[in-house]
């Protein structure tokens, strides 16, 4: 017969296994926070992020300017309306890449120059003979069925490649001088290895959407090739290279627009000064008694700003003046006071 507890052992009981309890929960947060007391961090070693959201942004940033300017260009040259948005801008390991492309594909392989390495842009065969039948003056008839495109339409879509390769190039210059160059065409995604299977690539995928057709075009960088310049893709950075090369295209604009101006250019014998009655008394052969000697430099104004000295003289039987140097500060002052 099973003994019967006392209240006072059952309440012993009950408060031993609280204690165990606790203590045990206790042992499973210490082990969640660790050792320093700071909250540990969920880490895949499988897809480790080596490249910080911020750093991210500014990708998104550069390949954002990279859309409007190439939206741009092959608007005009398909003569239809076009529409090129970013979709997203991801990490992710190389053979994860390779498998999301489709078999046939269109992969241009072009060379970052400055980081001696090579990256990837793949386009839907479809997109690519949608933009060959526009070129051709066709209504932009895209293919029932993927296929590989022909010789003749590699040719072709070279130039449309090269141009956005150049859109590129000019989209980075707001973090680095990056030049990039075509240099071969595939279209069997697992014959293309510009990276270890397992090495982290960053993808930039965008929407591109002709009339009733909308395809995506994806850009590839190997991390390896970009560790260098890493550090430049944070927010600080691209501001300042942002202002620099604002305040380097505003003063080129200034400088071209003023290149051609016209001012007027005076030379100014000298000056006097006669009252009214003087004036209206004056008649041929009245000498005016000027304010400088006749070895003095003449006065040059451009634009009403006084700019040069210079003499007189005459050359191909015209007036003319020879500017012997530049205003000075001292000569202004010293005009002042006269």
């Amino acid at each position: 017969m099973a003994e019967i507890l006392s209240q006072k052992e059952i309440d012993a009981l009950l408060s031993s296994v609280s204690s165990d309890e606790s203590q045990e929960l206790g042992e499973e947060i210490e082990e969640e926070v660790g050792i320093e007391g700071k909250a540990a961090n969920v880490y895949d070693f499988k897809h480790p992020n080596r490249v910080s959201k911020d750093q991210l942004r500014t990708l998104q940033t550069i390949h954002e300017t990279f859309a409007k300017t190439f939206n741009a260009y092959l608007a005009v040259r398909l003569r239809t309306i076009v529409d090129i948005n970013l979709i997203s801008v991801d990490q992710l390991q190389y053979s994860e890449f390779i498998l999301s492309i489709s078999d046939p594909s269109c992969i241009y392989i072009f060379r970052v120059e400055e980081l001696n390495g090579v990256a990837i842009l793949e386009i839907s065969p479809n997109l690519v003979l949608y933009i060959v039948d526009r070129l051709f003056g066709g209504k932009g008839v895209a293919a029932e069925e993927a296929r590989p495109i022909t010789t003749i339409e590699q040719t072709i879509m070279k130039k449309i490649i090269e141009k956005s390769m150049e859109n590129l190039s000019t989209a980075w210059q707001q973090v680095a001088p990056l030049t990039f160059i075509l240099e071969g065409f595939e279209s069997n995604p697992d014959v293309v290895q510009i990276a270890p299977p397992g090495e982290t690539v960053i993808t930039i995928s965008l929407e591109i959407k002709i009339q009733d057709t909308s395809s995506l075009m994806n850009i590839c960088f190997p991390y390896l090739i970009l560790e260098d310049i890493i550090s430049k893709l944070n927010v600080q950075h691209f501001i300042s290279m942002s202002k620099k090369e604002s305040s380097e295209e505003q003063a080129s604009t200034i400088r071209e627009r003023i290149r051609f101006s016209s001012l007027p250019v005076v030379a100014y014998l000298g000056r006097t000064e006669i009252v009214v009655n003087d004036i209206v008394d004056l008649k041929l052969g009245d000498v005016v008694r000027l304010n400088n000697r006749v070895d003095d430099l003449m006065e040059i104004t451009v634009g009403g700003n006084k700019k040069f000295l210079g003499r007189p003289g005459i050359k191909n039987k015209r007036k003319a003046i020879k500017i012997i140097r530049s205003v000075t500060d001292d000569d202004i002052e010293e005009h002042e006071l006269v």
